[in-house]
């Protein structure tokens, strides 16, 4: 594994490669709201001896240094123009990534990526992409709806309030282990996140590089149209929704309708954290894309 520090408008966009450190990339990576690209280590590692792989952190996330003001995040495009701007540049001189995969937020990011930019990569694989009702769309347009969100949408709510600051690494990790989300992650993904997830501090505590206020934000933001960059998807592409507790719970007739040439298929026993839970799944779904054709 290599850290990679890539130049972005403002500053640098971090991510990891996994395998050789040059030539084409066969597999983008992204990652859900407030975690980060080492988060995912132990379900992209094992396809380093196969494959190039590249897991970003995105912008307010990770090691990424790049301005990230909650007040004026609305939408997921930044993170998207960021995505293709980084991919433009590590691909340079080669053809684009085989396919690109995201989780949640990561998983819709990589979507939009590629409505904006359709030639960016193979493939789509989405992991129980973050997605609102269409019937919201009017409502997020209005002037104060992402600010109104952060205070009434439990989930942005619970973010906004969350504790960013620990004595140390070991009491974060204590403080998150066998509770709430993370209760049904397999061994190595929670030390992974929170290796990642703190930046030290002078006096040896550590404090959450994604700020409460900008994970707030992001849970909150969703002007962009999702339902447009799927009926504008030309790649293949598939999506793996969680059998509980999926952000993609009802809404699976509408995704096939506006994208019907996507595979869909829900992953039994799984929760939102499916690449967590079930790490082998996705890695083989991962290949099976990588190689067809």
């Amino acid at each position: 594994m290599q850290r990679l520090m890539i130049p972005a408008r403002g500053g640098h966009l971090a991510g990891l490669n996994f395998g050789r450190a040059q030539g084409p990339i066969d597999l983008v990576f992204l990652h859900a709201t407030g975690f980060n690209a080492l988060t995912y280590r132990q379900l992209l590692q094992p396809l380093a001896d196969r494959f190039r792989v590249v897991a970003l952190d995105l912008r307010g996330h990770g090691h990424t240094q790049l301005p990230a003001r909650a007040a004026f995040l609305t939408h997921w495009h930044p993170y998207a123009a960021d995505v293709v701007a980084a991919v433009r540049q590590l691909a340079r001189g080669h053809a684009g990534p085989k396919l690109i995969a995201g989780h949640s937020m990561g998983a819709t990011t990589a979507l939009l990526a590629l409505a904006g930019a359709p030639d960016l990569a193979g493939a789509l694989l989405m992991i129980d992409p973050a997605v609102v009702p269409p019937t919201w769309r009017r409502g997020l347009l209005l002037p104060l709806a992402p600010h109104l969100l952060r205070r009434r949408l439990p989930i942005a709510r619970s973010a906004g309030r969350r504790r960013d600051h620990f004595g140390s690494a070991a009491e974060a990790l204590a403080s998150y282990r066998g509770r709430g989300a993370f209760k049904t992650w397999k061994p190595g993904f929670l030390d992974d996140y929170v290796e990642d997830g703190f930046a030290p501090q002078p006096d040896g505590s550590v404090r959450l590089r994604c700020s409460p206020a900008w994970e707030s934000a992001t849970f909150a933001g969703h002007r962009h149209d999702t339902f447009a960059a799927l009926r504008a998807l030309r790649v293949p592409a598939r999506l793996m929704a969680a059998e509980k507790g999926s952000t993609t719970v009802g809404l699976l007739p509408m995704i096939a309708q506006a994208a019907p040439a996507m595979a869909i298929e829900t992953v039994a026993g799984c929760t939102h954290f499916v690449p967590m839970e079930r790490p082998e799944l996705v890695r083989e779904r991962m290949i099976a894309m990588m190689t067809a054709g």
